[in-house]
């Protein structure tokens, strides 16, 4: 049999049609979400409880909290680290938290993210970490890990998805022959991409990496998520209230605050937001850049920002931005310095400090903003994030806690903690 013949027989068995509806077929990479009911998953709040200490899976977002280090294992919960001694610090439990991703405390009150829920919980006794309440729905749809960021995908199956009762908590991925509308030039577009229906759209606080989606300021509590803003008055340590909700760029990723303003990374640029009115936060300006996925920190009058490309977020560049914002209205690019693999970054006197992943930490002399100089770079380090503090440097990455001292040199090792 030759090779013309082969390819034709392949091509009817793939692309078929029923001679009932005249439909055409052809093999598709088919996404299935996985599902909780909403239900069972607000039942099981009141039952999460501090529990014994076990390896993470999955780290992300780290938070230092008085003694304590609290570190996201993606989707799952909130490890919690006793690091009453820096130089040993020890695991103290877990907390399971279904679909978590952040995190932010204040007033021994810890608020943390499920994925379409915000749920409170009392940090007084450390030992016995108890549930408060829920917000439900308040986040948006719940749905932060979309199947076309982590493989092709020709159509997404929602036929089976009930909005309104459940959440989607992960994909399956099948070839399957599905139905196709073919155009008169012989391309095809899907005939089955359903869209869901329903929801789519110790005292004080303590430190997040710059990463951060929440954000304590003063007696508000912002958070960003889903292309959403929502301001809520924490005031009342048991009992906030939502004060305020609006839309953002779509893609806004993190948040950080100096002064009056918030200050908003997303893959394109980064946004400034007036919050002399608390409650309603005002856009005020922004600055574009090339796509890449970008957190960044604020001191004074500049703004640094890594962009890191050769990923979901944008092109292939990646590197350290600086800003001068001195003119909220108008900020504008002054510098950039090439990097291999930029994540977050973060402040401590004249010293910046950006982790640029399997490839190391730099510490960058920052007197004069306009021209870092280069002073250090720890390239035995996989840094994802890092929290400078007033007396010591915590960083994160390759399921690894680092704590560092700062010297007249730099810094100087104080713990290296394995987090499996």
């Amino acid at each position: 049999m030759n090779k013309a013949l082969l390819f034709l027989l392949f091509i009817s068995a793939i692309i078929s049609c029923k001679d009932d509806d005249n439909v055409q077929y052809a093999v598709q990479d088919i996404a299935t979400p996985i599902v909780v009911d909403k239900a069972d998953l607000r039942a099981s709040y009141n039952q999460l409880v501090i529990e014994s200490p076990k390896p993470i899976e999955n780290s992300g977002k780290f938070y230092a909290y008085g003694n304590f280090i609290f570190i996201n294992d993606l989707g799952a919960g909130i490890h919690i680290i006793d690091n009453t001694n820096p130089s040993a610090p020890v695991k103290k439990g877990f907390l399971e938290v279904p679909g978590s991703r952040d995190m932010e405390a204040k007033d021994n009150i810890l608020y943390v993210d499920s994925y379409s829920d915000l749920v409170l919980f009392d940090l007084s006794n450390i030992n016995a970490i108890k549930y408060l309440k829920s917000y439900e729905n308040i986040l948006g749809n719940g749905s932060y890990e979309w199947p076309r960021l982590s493989q092709q995908v020709d159509q997404i199956d929602y036929k089976d998805f009930d909005a309104e009762k459940q959440i989607v908590v992960g994909w399956e991925y099948a070839r399957e022959l599905r139905p196709v509308n073919f155009y008169p030039d012989g391309s095809f577009e899907d005939a089955l991409i359903n869209t869901a229906n329903g929801n789519n759209s110790f005292s004080g606080s303590g430190l997040g990496g710059s990463f951060a989606r929440f954000n304590v300021v003063d007696d508000r509590l912002y958070i960003i998520n889903e292309g959403q803003l929502f301001v809520f008055d924490v005031t009342s340590q048991q009992d906030p209230a939502l004060t305020g909700k609006q839309n953002l760029t779509w893609n806004v990723e993190t948040i950080f605050n100096q002064g009056d303003f918030l200050y908003m990374g997303s893959p394109s640029g980064m946004l400034i937001y007036d919050i002399q009115d608390i409650d309603n936060p005002l856009y005020v300006s922004e600055v574009t850049h090339v796509l890449g996925c970008d957190p960044v920190v604020v001191e004074g009058d500049y703004a640094y920002v890594t962009v890191r490309g050769g990923n979901a977020c944008g092109q292939d560049l990646s590197f350290l931005e600086v800003l001068d914002i001195s003119d909220k209205t108008n900020p504008v690019i002054v510098n950039d310095y090439d990097m291999i693999e930029p994540y977050g970054l973060g402040i401590h006197g004249d010293q910046l400090f950006v982790s640029d992943g399997q490839y190391g930490l730099h510490i960058y002399d920052k007197t004069d903003p306009k021209a870092l100089k280069l002073v250090i770079n720890k390239g035995d380090l996989n840094i994802f994030d890092v929290i400078p503090m007033e007396d010591k440097l915590l960083m994160i990455g390759g399921q690894v806690l680092h704590q560092y001292k700062y010297t007249v040199n730099g810094i100087s090792e104080m713990s290296t903690f394995q987090l499996d």
